[in-house]
């Protein structure tokens, strides 16, 4: 079983991802008025209007192209912020030491049997008695499985298809440049932190499920086609004068509340958006309530205003 180093960044970024399942749970939806996924950002020292577009990671992002709403905002940004993705040169999580916790040393018998199956029926070789497979850290192996998973995915799996990354290629290729709002997860893991690294192994683990499924995703979600559908309507209560009830928490983040998430990012997307036109993309679930991007972005003296789709 040999790695494929031709994923390393989509995977890489993927560690950034965990939120997606979280802030894009279905629920009961009250429309908004008017109904919108896309907000102008303007005021304070803005010296032009940047945009603020609430994804969703199981769609693709072809559709939009077609409202003239959102050949504006490509048009007229210089620059994408979103979760995951960067143009810049980043330190990478996965090298490989010496003191570094091997992955296999840390599965259950349970979890080596189903694993070991998993590679056999995808790749037709497992990881008994594989010398690959020996030496793979817990990063490298977390790795090894969602590119064995996203290779033969050929729907919007969350991973290699999703709107988010769409939208950034597309900067990409016109020339401009991106970054990402999250810091990179440490993956690096020795004898001072077993623990971590078992839990970290274990929900690689949790993607196996239901992944022989055609509609597989990384969130494990049903009906994906029924909900993009209602998304693409973008009605939705966005319900910016109240407090979440529930908080939600990443488990790929250290159990770092969403709220938190979205104040983390606020010094970055200010330094963006007071220099240049930024288009801002991140999961719908950011934007929601007082403690969500839009409310944030408010707090601090900006303008954010819906923007109407005709």
């Amino acid at each position: 079983m040999k790695f494929d180093s031709s994923f390393h960044f989509l995977l890489l970024t993927f560690l950034l991802l965990s939120h997606y399942a979280v802030g894009q749970k279905r629920t009961k939806i009250t429309p908004s008025n008017p109904p919108t996924i896309l907000w102008k950002i303007t005021g304070k020292d803005c010296k032009q209007p940047s945009y603020l577009l609430g994804t969703f990671h199981l769609a693709d992002a072809e559709w939009l192209y077609e409202y003239p709403e959102i050949k504006k905002v490509i048009d007229s940004t210089e620059f994408i912020l979103t979760e995951a993705f960067t143009t810049e040169r980043t330190e990478t999580p996965f090298a490989k030491t010496g003191s570094q916790l091997k992955a296999l040393s840390l599965l259950t018998p349970e979890q080596y049997r189903t694993l070991d199956s998993f590679f056999v029926a995808r790749v037709g070789e497992g990881i008994v008695g594989n010398p690959d497979a020996e030496t793979m850290t817990v990063a490298e192996m977390r790795n090894a499985i969602l590119t064995t998973l996203a290779t033969q995915s050929k729907e919007a799996n969350g991973i290699t298809k999703f709107m988010d990354l769409d939208l950034f290629r597309l900067y990409e290729k016109l020339g401009r440049k991106g970054d990402r709002l999250d810091r990179v997860t440490p993956t690096e893991f020795d004898s001072t932190n077993i623990d971590q690294a078992k839990q970290y192994l274990a929900r690689s683990l949790k993607y196996l499920e239901n992944s022989d499924k055609p509609d597989w995703n990384i969130y494990q979600m049903t009906g994906v086609d029924e909900t993009v559908a209602h998304y693409k309507k973008m009605e939705f209560d966005y319900k910016l004068n109240e407090r979440a009830v529930n908080v939600q928490t990443s488990t790929d983040f250290d159990f770092i509340p969403v709220e938190q998430r979205n104040k983390n990012w606020m010094s970055k997307i200010i330094a963006a958006i007071s220099t240049k036109p930024c288009l801002i993309a991140v999961g719908l679930g950011h934007l929601y309530y007082r403690t969500g991007v839009i409310m944030l972005l408010r707090d601090r003296g900006y303008q954010v205003e819906p923007v109407i789709f005709q």
